[in-house]
C-alpha cells in the first residue's frame, strides 16, 4: 500500500472519529445525566396533598392515611383509584437525563404553561417536596420540568395520562351503589302523582328475575321485567360523568323532582334517585335525597332508570316466529306488496305478476318477539303521522294476525310512531327495525342488489317522565 493510500485512509480515520464525536456529544444547552437530581426522589408515605393544575383549573387532592379526598375547588369525596394511582406513581418517579435547556422546546415536549400539567408536591405543614410540569410521554420515559427553569428531564416511573385530569376526573362518580342480588322491589313515582311498585317474585325469566307488580296507577295487563331488571342493575352502580355545582334544584327541575325512583333492598335499607329536567338533549339532572350534589348523566346511562309507570307494560308488538309467518303485506304507496309462503319459496300475489327473489323475503324474522322501545309521551295522532299512517305492516301464521301502523319518524330520526290493531296505545319502535321490513319493491325482486341486512343495533331513545 503506498504511502498516498495511507494518508487518505488516515484522514478517513480521523474524519470519521470527529464524525461520530458530533453526533454523540450533547447539543448546546443539552448535557449528559450525571448532574445533580433536578427533582429529589419522593416517599408516597410523605405526600400529603398534590395540587394539579390542568388549563387553569387546580384540583386539589389530599391523603390521610390512604384516604383520598378533594378539598378544592369544592370538598368531595375522591376517586381512591385514580387518586392512589397519582400519589403511588409520585413514588416511582426517577428522574433521569437531561433532555434540553433551550425553552423553545417546551411546547414539542408538552411542558410549557399552555398544555403542560402543573404539579405541587406537599408534605404534612404544607412543605413542597417537589413542583414540576409533566409534560409528553414517550416510550423512553415521560418529559417533565422543574417549575420556573427551562431545562426538561426525562422521568420513568410515571406517565402524563396520571395525572391529566379535569377537576371532575378526580372525584367519586358514584351516585347510587349497591348488589343486585339485594334488590326486592322497585318503586317509580312521577310528580303529577303516577306511580307503579313492583316486586320481584324470586323465580326466572331466562336469565332474568321475575317480578309482579304491586300497585300501579295505570293498568298493566303484562309486565315487562325487563324494566325494573333495567331500573335495579343501573341503579347498583350508577356513576356521573359530570358534576353541577352551584346549580339552585327548582330551575334544574329536581325541588320537586320530576320523578322519584326507589329500590327497597334486603334489610330494610333503600336506594332513591331523584330525576330532574334534561340538560340540553343529551344529559339529565340527577341527586340523591341525601346529599345536595347535583349530578349530570348522559341520557344512554340515565335512561334505563328514568320510567314512567305506563313503561312497565309490555311493550311487545308482534310476536310470530319466521318460520310460521306464512304472509306478509306492506302498504306504502308504490312500494305496495304482498308475499306468501308456498312451501319452502316466497311467491307474490301483489303487484301482479311481480318477480319476486325469494332469497331476498329476510325479514319474515322481524316478527319474532318484535318489541317498540317505548311509549310516546304525545300519543295524539296528528302530531305522530299516525291519522295518515306513511305505511302499515300485516304478517300472519295460521291462527294470529299482527298488523302496525307506521306514522312519522321521531326528531331524532331514531324511531317510528307505531301502533298496533289491539289498541290505542302509541309506541316508539326502533327505525332499523321497521325499514327492514318496509322494503322498496326494487329491494325485493330479481336482480336487485339485495334488501337491507335482517338485523341492527337497537337505538336508545329519549323518554318524557308525564304521567300516563
Amino acid at each position: 500500500m503506498n504511502r498516498k493510500t495511507l494518508y487518505a485512509l488516515a484522514t478517513f480515520a480521523g474524519l470519521a472519529i470527529l464524525a461520530v464525536f458530533a453526533l454523540t456529544r450533547p447539543q448546546k444547552g443539552e448535557r449528559a445525566s450525571d448532574h445533580p437530581r433536578a427533582v429529589a426522589k419522593i416517599n408516597t408515605a410523605d405526600v400529603e396533598s398534590i395540587d394539579v393544575t390542568k388549563n387553569g383549573a387546580t384540583t386539589v387532592i389530599k391523603s390521610d392515611g390512604g384516604k383520598y379526598s378533594v378539598t378544592a375547588p369544592v370538598a368531595y369525596a375522591a376517586d381512591e383509584a385514580v387518586s392512589k394511582a397519582a400519589f403511588e406513581g409520585l413514588g416511582k418517579m426517577e428522574v433521569s437525563d437531561l433532555v434540553t435547556e433551550q425553552k423553545s422546546k417546551h411546547a414539542e415536549f408538552e411542558v410549557d404553561d399552555k398544555s403542560g400539567i402543573h404539579l405541587v408536591v406537599k408534605a404534612k405543614g404544607g412543605k413542597v417536596l417537589a413542583d414540576l410540569v409533566v409534560g409528553k410521554s414517550t416510550g423512553p420515559g415521560t418529559m417533565v420540568r422543574p417549575s420556573g427553569k427551562d431545562e426538561v428531564w426525562q422521568a420513568a416511573g410515571i406517565s402524563r395520562y396520571l395525572f391529566d385530569k379535569a377537576p371532575a376526573d378526580w372525584r367519586e362518580k358514584s351516585i347510587t351503589t349497591f348488589t343486585m342480588a339485594d334488590a326486592e322491589k322497585v318503586e317509580v313515582a312521577t310528580k303529577d302523582g303516577g306511580k307503579t311498585i313492583v316486586k320481584k317474585t324470586g323465580s326466572k325469566v331466562g336469565n332474568d328475575d321475575a317480578w309482579d307488580v304491586v300497585e300501579s296507577s295505570v293498568k298493566i295487563d303484562k309486565l315487562d321485567n325487563s324494566v325494573p331488571n333495567g331500573i335495579a342493575s343501573s341503579l347498583a352502580i350508577w356513576k356521573t360523568q359530570d358534576f353541577a355545582d352551584g346549580v339552585k334544584l327548582p330551575d334544574v327541575g329536581l325541588e320537586p323532582p320530576a320523578l322519584t325512583v326507589t329500590v327497597d333492598l334486603k334489610g330494610g335499607k333503600k336506594v332513591t334517585a331523584l330525576i330532574g329536567n334534561k340538560k340540553g338533549d343529551d344529559e339529565y339532572y340527577v341527586k340523591t335525597p341525601e346529599a345536595p350534589q347535583v349530578f349530570v348523566v348522559k341520557k344512554y346511562n340515565a335512561e334505563r332508570v328514568i320510567k314512567r309507570p305506563i313503561e312497565f307494560r309490555d311493550k311487545t308488538l308482534c310476536d310470530i316466529p319466521d318460520s310460521d309467518v306464512t304472509e306478509i303485506a306492506v302498504s306504502r304507496g308504490d312500494n305496495s306488496f304482498t308475499v306468501a309462503k308456498s312451501g319452502s319459496e316466497w311467491k307474490a300475489s301483489k303487484p301482479a305478476k311481480f318477480d319476486l327473489d325469494s332469497s331476498k323475503v329476510t325479514f319474515a324474522s322481524a316478527f319474532k318477539d318484535w318489541k317498540a322501545q317505548s311509549f310516546a309521551e304525545d300519543a295524539t295522532p296528528k302530531t305522530n303521522g299516525l291519522a295518515k299512517p306513511q305505511g302499515t305492516i300485516v304478517a300472519k301464521d295460521k291462527s294470529a294476525t299482527c298488523t302496525i301502523k307506521v306514522g312519522d319518524e321521531t326528531k331524532d330520526k331514531l324511531n317510528y310512531y307505531v301502533m298496533t290493531g289491539k289498541g290505542s296505545d302509541v309506541y316508539l319502535a326502533p327505525k332499523w327495525n321497521v325499514d327492514r321490513v318496509m322494503v322498496k319493491l326494487d329491494d325485493i325482486k330479481k336482480g336487485a342488489a339485495g334488501a337491507p341486512a335482517p338485523g341492527g343495533p337497537t337505538p336508545v331513545v329519549a323518554k318524557g317522565l308525564k304521567k300516563r
